[in-house]
């Protein structure tokens, strides 16, 4: 098993990707893809190396460079140049020809989307560009493990009765990782193929994310040692100061004992531990439980994304089907006590970003700016899509003379693509924020929320919507502040 980071510089020229495909295949082998992932690695790294090499540079000679990153869950490769801006023209959308000999310029990148099982963009400006293309190494699901043991996951299987006039004692602590398979079995059992994120059905990925200290499971177990519970909190980088509570379940018999609660005090004090500044939550809105459970267990909420998840999933007892993309709520917690900081708000939306800060308890310095504010270099932002919800997030890192056009440009692409949500994160200390929330409203961006601690100290969240209309009947919301964003929303879309 390889476990350091191998770095190739090359000139750009096409007559070094033989080399560096042979490299990435004995790389691959190595950390343990088997053929057929070794051939689309390599079918990806071939489109991303070639794009570099025709569009990025001019006729001079320069070099760039690309990453290989091992992990216990897969490999990441980096491409990084400092060649020619980003253009979304080179990475068009992807249709089906009518003629074989008719093929569309879009389908480099949708061969990458479909060879890996990531494919993130990084805008540096000055620093140049990264694009990253993760691949996961092949895990077998629940179905698969059962499969093996010639056992089938029933979701009515091994429920019991707890008499409630004596109810059993339960230790709530940090999982092991031989209980993985079982806290796949719990989520099998109580959402089917249903729950948002893939990687609970997947024991080898729940291991993964827990050795590598992305993801903190807790358990509640019973006194027979039976997993009866799990919540986890999970963030995409070790250096994230906040992170995501969520992955949620109890088994149907154990139900009423209050373990949420009790997990999530024990996750509070793990993120003490850590420490992190603050958690945030998501939860649907097909019905208002979560909602309910997070406001119990001390989040407040603080933005409603509309839209954002798929509508093929269903939630037993409650729908089979839903009528719409579903919606999802944020809300957040501050860990300890926040530092009071300088809050710059857009003017238009100045009266309800109040109210939400106020709601979450938060004291700030609010400052509302009038006018443009003169910007200097390039942009820096980064793009990530999400497959599993065709959603898009964009965060703006440094805002530069070109912010506007390139957030245009980016929205076009992804329009293209067909994106069905974009997630605009700006930062809401930096002054310019203000006047840049105004412009690209006019591309059609309107708020969302906010949420403290995600990506900078105050996160100022802006969504828009391709072509997807939403029905607000058709949202369930609990807290007055959710419903009063929900309000603000639905009269202030673009």
């Amino acid at each position: 098993m390889i476990h350091g980071r191998s770095i190739l510089t090359i000139t750009n020229e096409i007559t070094y990707l033989p080399a560096v495909q042979a490299f990435a295949r004995e790389f691959s082998k190595e950390i343990g893809f088997g053929h057929d992932d070794q051939e689309k690695i390599l079918l990806a790294l071939e489109e991303a190396v070639v794009n570099v090499v025709e569009h990025a540079f001019e006729s001079d000679e320069q070099t760039f460079q690309i990453i290989f990153e091992p992990s216990a869950g897969g490999i990441k490769i980096i491409i990084k140049d400092k060649g020619l801006p980003y253009d979304p023209r080179f990475l068009p959308g992807y249709e089906r020809p009518d003629d074989i000999d008719n093929i569309p310029s879009g389908l480099g990148s949708f061969i990458m989307k479909k060879c890996v099982d990531e494919v993130s963009f990084f805008n540096l400006g000055k620093g140049g560009k990264e694009l990253h293309l993760i691949k996961r190494l092949p895990a077998k699901s629940i179905i698969e493990h059962d499969k093996a043991t010639e056992t089938k996951p029933n979701p009515k299987a091994h429920e019991k009765t707890v008499n409630i006039s004596s109810p059993p004692a339960f230790e709530v602590r940090l999982m092991d990782v031989s209980e993985a398979l079982e806290v796949s079995r719990l989520f099998y059992r109580t959402y089917g193929y249903s729950y948002l994120s893939d990687v609970m059905y997947y024991p080898e990925r729940i291991v993964n994310a827990n050795r590598e200290g992305f993801m903190h499971s807790v358990v509640a177990v019973t006194d027979r040692g039976e997993i009866a519970g799990h919540l986890a909190m999970f963030r995409d980088s070790l250096d994230d100061t906040i992170a995501e509570t969520g992955k949620g379940a109890v088994k149907e018999s154990f139900r009423g004992f209050d373990l949420f609660t009790q997990m999530q005090e024990f996750i509070n004090e793990r993120a003490k531990t850590i420490g992190l500044k603050g958690l945030y939550g998501r939860a649907v809105t097909v019905h208002p439980f979560s909602q309910k459970m997070t406001e119990k267990t001390g989040y407040k909420d603080c933005a409603i994304l509309l839209g954002i998840a798929t509508a093929d999933i269903s939630f037993r007892g409650i729908a089979e089907k839903l009528p719409q993309r579903e919606s999802l709520v944020y809300c957040f917690q501050a860990v300890d006590q926040l530092p009071v900081t300088s809050v710059y708000l857009p003017a238009n939306h100045e009266t309800i970003l109040r109210k939400i800060y106020s709601n979450l308890g938060l004291i700030r310095n609010f400052t509302t700016l009038q006018g443009d504010t003169p910007l200097v270099d390039l942009t820096v932002l980064n793009v990530r899509v999400s497959p599993e919800t065709n959603s898009a997030e964009i965060v703006v890192q440094h805002y530069g003379e070109d912010c506007v056009k390139v957030l245009r440009d980016h929205v076009k692409d992804l329009c293209i693509k067909k994106i069905e949500h974009i997630t605009l994160f700006l930062d809401l200390g930096d002054q310019v924020t203000s006047w840049i929330c105004e412009e690209v409203q006019k591309i059609g961006f309107f708020l969302a929320g906010v949420l403290p601690c995600l990506h900078f100290e105050d996160t100022l969240i802006l969504q828009y919507l391709n072509n997807l209309i939403v029905d607000f009947s058709e949202i369930r919301l609990h807290s007055d502040m959710a419903k009063e964003i929900a309000a603000y929303l639905a009269a202030n879309m673009s």
